[in-house]
């Protein structure tokens, strides 16, 4: 009998077992919504109207219907009715921030676009979509306050918000009667057969070439390297949403293994270049680039496109300013965390001008000062350019862009590489709508978009608010940046907004529903950058710097 029951015992843990990992696919492992009670902003020349305007303008991009984004429910597995999926209080889990901006309370980097245009369906209809803040402004907690940085570093989730919605509509099919429920939903009061029976065809559209899209990425391993909280493989992404999708070319889709954190962007607009790997010029290139990213739709038959040129060109201005340093300004150390250490500031601005200025350029005020050829061309803040090979941070990120081609199929220009591809796709979504609107187009550089074996250096004003470090997020502290690679974790957990004011950087233990970022991973090398005794090069950028001297070096960072 003891025999049975323990037979029995072990055969229902197997079960169990089996169950866990068959639903493990269907499990969205999120940390809890949990929120200082009070929130504050910090003075970065915007007021609030025009926090709002970054936060909700809408730039052409498509997540959802807007009926479907409100009626569906969350991805959970019960026979019952699950909470809705564009609940804030949901949505904060994947990291996006909580805004009461919009009569709909969508959260900061969430758009509304009731005039959305199809350019395969040739209608207009209403959406949700991202807008550039969902990436490009982050948030930190500290002393009972969520503290806002505008242009900062988002810290959502992208890929598992996608993989949510995704998860969303199979369930919405696969339960017995939650279609019913967003069915009623979703018509509300216009419930006919005619309007059920074109939801029915609308969605089943939609699912089949989301299908066909997961099932080819997922066959092919196109997104196995999981960039968690804070990162995208942007460049990647790009490409594989227009070479891929756009032109129906699947062979064209590249494998994302270079996932980079967001990056801050105020003083962006100014700069001669942009993107890690310092590969854009022209602000609208970039622009357009990002909107595509997340899925704004183009037809490659005829170019019609759903990008909206002018409120990227709006937003662009916005943060710009008349001048540079002029628009969004970077963040000021809050008062609310502990006070600065003027002897340590000074000490550490010593140790700046003699180890970092060379890369990363005066203070702010300096550079203003001297508006010479040795930092300034033609208006544009030129950055500093380091081979990768100099630098030793991962080379993924630069290596896929330049080593990427792509099919252009319909488009008729053949095999093109990544910054050919961008720059023809862009420029041709751009100049159609100057041609539409009967504009005049700015003028363009000789150079707009390039792949050098590079990354960049810039301006370290606010450096302070933009944790994780490294283009790839791969350091969580200011002070383990300084410090020899062998003292950075090589395992820490990401997507916690605590912050440490004191080493800079986020709260990095395990936590439930974090992600666990591994620097043994392609793409996710914690090297370079370091200062350490030995011949210079290959990552090896300074001498070493004892532990007083990071400490000071770190004050006097929090002071720009």
């Amino acid at each position: 009998m003891a025999k049975k029951l323990v037979l029995a015992l072990g055969a229902l843990v197997a079960a169990g077992v089996g169950i866990h990992f068959a639903l493990a696919p269907f499990r969205i492992v999120l940390p809890e919504a949990k929120r200082p009670a009070k929130s504050m902003s910090l003075p970065q020349n915007w007021d609030a109207g025009q926090q709002a305007a970054f936060h909700h303008t809408a730039q052409g991009t498509k997540l959802l219907p807007w009926a479907w984004f409100q009626a569906l429910e969350q991805p959970c597995l019960s026979l019952w009715a699950c909470g809705d999926l564009a609940d804030p209080a949901y949505l904060t889990r994947f990291g996006f921030i909580p805004s009461d901006e919009t009569k709909d309370k969508l959260p900061v980097g969430f758009a509304r676009q009731d005039n959305f245009h199809d350019p395969i369906l040739k209608r207009n209809y209403a959406v949700v979509g991202f807008t550039c803040a969902a990436c490009h402004t982050g948030e930190m907690f500290y002393g009972g306050y969520a503290i806002r940085i505008e242009g900062g570093v988002g810290m959502a989730d992208l890929g598992a918000f996608q993989k949510a919605m995704g998860l969303a509509l199979v369930l919405n099919d696969k339960i017995p009667g939650r279609y019913k429920r967003f069915e009623a939903r979703v018509l509300k009061g216009e419930a006919t057969p005619e309007r059920k029976a074109e939801l029915r065809k609308d969605l089943d559209a939609f699912m089949a070439q989301a299908m066909r899209e997961r099932d080819y990425t997922k066959k092919h391993g196109i997104y196995d390297n999981q960039a968690g909280f804070g990162r995208t493989d942007a460049l990647t992404r790009i490409g594989n949403q227009v070479f891929a999708v756009d032109l129906d070319l699947f062979k064209n889709f590249a494998v994302s293994n270079a996932p980079v954190r967001f990056p801050q962007i105020w003083d962006a607009p100014w700069f001669d270049w942009v993107q890690y790997n310092s590969s854009i010029a022209d602000p609208l290139v970039r622009n357009i680039g990002e909107a595509l990213g997340v899925r704004a739709m183009l037809n490659p038959a005829d170019l019609d496109n759903s990008v909206d040129v002018g409120a990227l060109m709006q937003l662009e201005t916005l943060l710009a300013g008349p001048g540079p340093f002029q628009g969004l300004q970077s963040p000021k150390w809050p008062a609310v965390f502990p006070a600065l250490d003027a002897d340590k500031v000074k000490k550490g601005e010593a140790l700046y001008r003699e180890h970092c200025q060379g890369c990363h350029m005066p203070p702010v005020k300096e550079l203003l000062a001297d508006k010479g050829a040795r930092y300034w061309e033609d208006g544009r803040l030129k950055v500093t350019d380091i081979n990768i090979q100099e630098i030793g941070t991962d080379p993924r990120a630069a290596l896929d862009y330049r080593n990427r081609t792509a099919d252009s199929g319909p488009l008729g220009k053949g095999l093109l590489t990544a910054a050919e591809g961008l720059e023809a796709v862009t420029g041709a979504i751009a100049d159609r709508f100057f041609k539409l609107q009967k504009l005049t187009p700015p003028a363009r550089g000789e150079w707009v978009v390039r792949d050098k074996l590079i990354y960049k250096a810039r301006p370290l004003n606010g450096i302070w608010a933009v944790a994780p470090f490294l283009h790839n997020g791969s350091v969580p502290s200011l002070y383990q940046l300084l410090s020899p690679k062998a003292e950075r974790p090589e395992r820490f957990w990401a997507g916690n907004k605590e912050f440490d004011p004191k080493v800079v950087g986020y709260k990095s233990e395990a936590f439930a529903g974090g992600f666990l970022f591994d620097t043994t991973l392609e793409g996710n090398s914690n090297a370079g950058h370091e200062f350490a005794d030995g011949p210079r090069g290959n990552g090896v950028i300074g001498p070493f710097l004892c532990p007083e001297c990071r400490w000071a070096i770190v004050e006097y960072l929090k002071s720009l």
